[in-house]
């Protein structure tokens, strides 16, 4: 486990330079990228903590932070380059980052549920799929927000009463299929990937 770890922080490290020494206009895909690792990084502290109170601790960290690694998803709508990936090199470039800018992210959120999953011992497939279902709803809103209202994960800390408006705010038919799409996607990924025991 320590290896995985090691090389998904090694393709954060390689992704990142690139965009940055590509000059990658847009979407900060860095910072995007950073918060989706949190993510992974606060999953695998919950595995790896021995007491109890530290498990949850972490696992309400990484709750906080899951919906930045499916929030990476949005950043297609900056691929305005995309349809000329396959005939000019500086588009393909860009392209090649962006997909794997997104990849790290939406893959850190579904390696950060398994982590999760194990460091609860949540082996029953129904369970988990509830479980799955759920977090997918939730962390839809969050997207939506993070999107939309432009809140970050540390405003539940800072600004809880913005959050709790901008919850209540989200809640119209006009968010219903941007929230029912990114429940979707979740919970297909997630199923798909998901590793039963």
């Amino acid at each position: 486990m320590k290896i995985k770890r090691a090389c998904i922080h090694l393709f954060f490290v390689i992704i990142s330079v690139s965009i940055y020494y590509y000059s990658v206009e847009g979407p900060n895909l860095i910072w995007n990228m950073f918060l989706a690792l949190l993510a992974l990084d606060f999953a695998y502290l919950a595995y790896g903590a021995k007491r109890k109170l530290f498990k949850a601790i972490w696992a309400v960290l990484w709750l906080f932070f899951y919906p930045n690694t499916f929030y990476m998803l949005t950043d297609i709508i900056h691929m305005y380059f995309a349809g000329d990936a396959l005939w000019q090199r500086s588009s393909m470039i860009l392209f090649m980052l962006f997909v794997a800018s997104i990849l790290f992210g939406v893959l850190s959120g579904v390696v950060s549920l398994q982590l999760i999953f194990r460091t609860f011992a949540v082996k029953n497939m129904l369970l988990r799929y509830v479980l799955i279902g759920n977090l997918s709803v939730l962390s839809s809103f969050a997207i939506h927000i993070g999107r939309y209202a432009r809140l970050n994960s540390w405003d539940i800390f800072i600004r809880p009463m913005t959050v709790l408006q901008k919850i209540v705010d989200v809640v119209s038919w006009a968010a219903i299929p941007f929230i029912l799409g990114f429940t979707f996607l979740q919970i297909m990924t997630l199923i798909f990937l998901d590793q039963e025991d």
